[in-house]
Parts: structure tokens; C-alpha cells; sequence
């Protein structure tokens, strides 16, 4: 679709993304498996059936002990067509 980007991710058991920052906001929701969303300061649980939104410009991470599966949908073309998009990933684990 030309305004919304639909994405699946699979991470393997014992995983963990690097901290990042988008312009644009992402909607997870987790397929399979279960893991931990670090957002902010904050940190959620999440396992088979939840959903997550991560704001635009927000610092988040994942991390999975067992392995998650995960549908993503985001406003990512729109950003992309505006020439706002940036990410920033940090440089630590």
C-alpha cells in the first residue's frame, strides 16, 4: 500500500536489537513467542497476541530469551516520500 508499510520480523532465541530512534511510529504485534519491548525508560512484556505502538522519535529495544515473531505495520512510506525519515541506532548492545 502506498501510505502503510507492512513488515515481518523474526528474532532468534536470545536476541536483542540495538537501541534506535525513527521519525515515524510502528504498531507490533507478536505472532508467536514472547519478548521484552524496552521503550524509554520503560519496559513491557509481551507475548503471543499483544500489540505495541512505538511513537515517532521514541529510543527503543528488543530483546527475546526464547524467540518472537512479530507483524509490523508503520507509516513509513509517508515519511519516506515527505524526506523526513531519520534513525539514529545507538552504538552500544
Amino acid at each position: 500500500m502506498p501510505t502503510i508499510r507492512a513488515e515481518f520480523h523474526r528474532l532468534r532465541a536470545g536476541a536483542h536489537t540495538r537501541a534506535r530512534r525513527d521519525v515515524g511510529s510502528v504498531v507490533f504485534q507478536v505472532f508467536d513467542g514472547e519478548g521484552r519491548f524496552h521503550l524509554a525508560d520503560k519496559s513491557h512484556d509481551v507475548t503471543k497476541g499483544d500489540m505495541i505502538v512505538v511513537p515517532s522519535w521514541v529510543e527503543w529495544s528488543l530483546e527475546t530469551d526464547r524467540g518472537v515473531d512479530l507483524f509490523a505495520f508503520s507509516d513509513a512510506p509517508i515519511v519516506e516520500r515527505l524526506h523526513f525519515n531519520r534513525t539514529i541506532i545507538s552504538e552500544g548492545a
